[in-house]
């Protein structure tokens, strides 16, 4: 086996298609690969592999099953039945990584979860004293209130008074106007 490789973008654009059904071709273990980084790399004596991948796509259909494509690569000698295991050997590990990964992820929801409800009881717990401000400020307004209405009933009473008082003025101006016969209103306003 050669160890040398392609970028698989070349490879794609050497056989005319596209580099998702090679890198899928990939994946499910019908060409050989290596990975460095992100770069997928197809080693070159998979060349003739490539060339029969396409000819059974074209064959059976683009949806052929992979394990019908794999069988027909081993009766053409294109891949041994020891790639074989070996790749279904790379993919349950891939599989084993995979899980491993959704369980992480699924641990750091969980815990991301958590956090939401400490934050969520932190919350409710600053409400009180929000509602604490809240019936304070309330507080006071009736405060201010109940001194508003002590002020307009001690204001009503002074007028009471004050009205008390025009009334006796009035009294007694009629008074001094009956003895002297003539309206004191009347000297005032006129010459």
């Amino acid at each position: 086996m050669s160890e040398e490789t392609m970028v698989i973008s070349e490879v794609a654009r050497k056989f005319n298609i596209e580099n998702h059904q090679l890198r899928d071709w990939c994946e499910v273990g019908l060409v050989r690969h290596k990975r460095i980084g992100r770069i997928r790399y197809i080693f070159t004596d998979e060349d003739k592999k490539i060339e029969k991948i396409i000819e059974l796509k074209e064959k059976f259909g683009k949806h052929a099953p992979n394990e019908m494509i794999r069988e027909e690569l081993i009766k053409a000698n294109l891949m041994s039945e020891e790639q074989t295991k070996i790749i279904n050997k790379d993919l349950e590990e891939e599989d084993t990584n995979e899980n491993s990964f959704k369980e992480a992820f699924l641990l750091l929801a969980k815990k991301i979860e958590e956090m939401d409800k400490k934050i969520e009881k932190k919350e409710q717990l600053m409400l009180p004293s929000e509602n604490l401000a809240e019936k304070k400020d309330v507080i006071e307004i009736k405060e201010q209130m109940n001194k508003l209405e002590q002020d307009n009933q001690r204001l009503k009473e002074v007028n009471d008074q004050l009205l008390k008082k025009l009334d006796s003025i009035h009294s007694a101006m009629t008074e001094i106007q009956k003895e002297q016969g003539k309206s004191i209103w009347k000297r005032m306003f006129t010459k």
